[in-house]
């Protein structure tokens, strides 16, 4: 069975989220990734399975909000109330952001814990390094939980390419450090100068063609999901972002062919 790939609607989040599924249909992705944020269309489920029927795009991840999100709730219940709502909708998969490592153990004995109790799975995203910052649900900053050790015991996980880069690891070690636990990629380049850059793939100097190539290799059982900048996605201009939304699907498709 081939490995999907899919779009996460959080790289043209200054879009409206209609225009992001048209797109997606456009360009003949596997299905979408919903990126949740402060718009009530990207919270209701209603509304995203109307919007998955009508462009015939799958919703294969849900993306609790980096910050409050509309339900304005606490990190905890927000998990919790994603993970009802994916399994509501039969998306499979709910990525989640984890704490700093010191509030790891306490985070997973509770939000969790109780996320995975709704039946969906639910992979722990590896964090940035380098971000200062450190908002709604432990994002960023030195602190953050970016060392594949810091998932040690989380159960399914996430791996975020430019999340590697931007904490100035290897990603082929990363990967073999994560790669039994995988469940869920988020996809996109870097060009290695700092930062968590969520570059069109083929566009830095990540190895990102040998990681697929290890991906299909392994049997890895998730979707991978472009997640880029809305300027390096092409944005404003609809005519470039189509143009690199078929850019970057060929760049992985292609990539995630073994030789015969």
């Amino acid at each position: 069975m081939s490995i999907p790939v899919i779009f996460s609607t959080g790289s043209l989040y200054t879009f409206g989220i209609e225009r992001v599924f048209s797109w997606i249909s456009e360009s003949g992705y596997d299905g979408a990734e919903v990126m949740m944020d402060d718009r009530w269309d990207t919270h209701q489920k209603d509304y995203l399975r109307d919007l998955s029927d009508r462009h015939g795009v799958r919703i294969l991840a849900l993306h609790p909000p980096i910050y409050e999100g509309a339900w304005r709730l606490p990190p905890g219940e927000t998990l919790a109330r994603s993970a009802r709502m994916a399994k509501s909708l039969d998306i499979p998969t709910v990525v989640a952001h984890p704490p700093r490592p010191a509030e790891i153990r306490e985070w997973h004995d509770g939000p969790l814990r109780k996320a995975r109790e709704e039946g969906v799975v639910v992979a722990v995203e590896n964090m940035p390094k380098s971000l200062k910052p450190r908002g709604f649900l432990g994002f960023g900053g030195s602190g953050s939980s970016y060392l594949p050790e810091h998932l040690d015991g989380l159960g399914e996980l996430t791996l975020d390419t430019s999340h590697v880069a931007a904490s100035r690891l290897d990603l082929m070690g990363v990967y073999a450090a994560l790669a039994g636990r995988l469940r869920h990629v988020h996809l996109s380049d870097s060009d290695l100068s700092g930062g968590d850059q969520h570059r069109l793939p083929g566009k830095g100097r990540l190895p990102l063609r040998p990681f697929l190539a290890a991906l299909a290799r392994d049997g890895y059982p998730g979707a991978v999901s472009l997640e880029l900048k809305p300027f390096q996605a092409g944005a404003p201009h609809p005519e470039k972002i189509l143009e690199r939304m078929g850019e970057a699907l060929r760049f992985v498709r292609e990539g995630l062919v073994l030789p015969a």
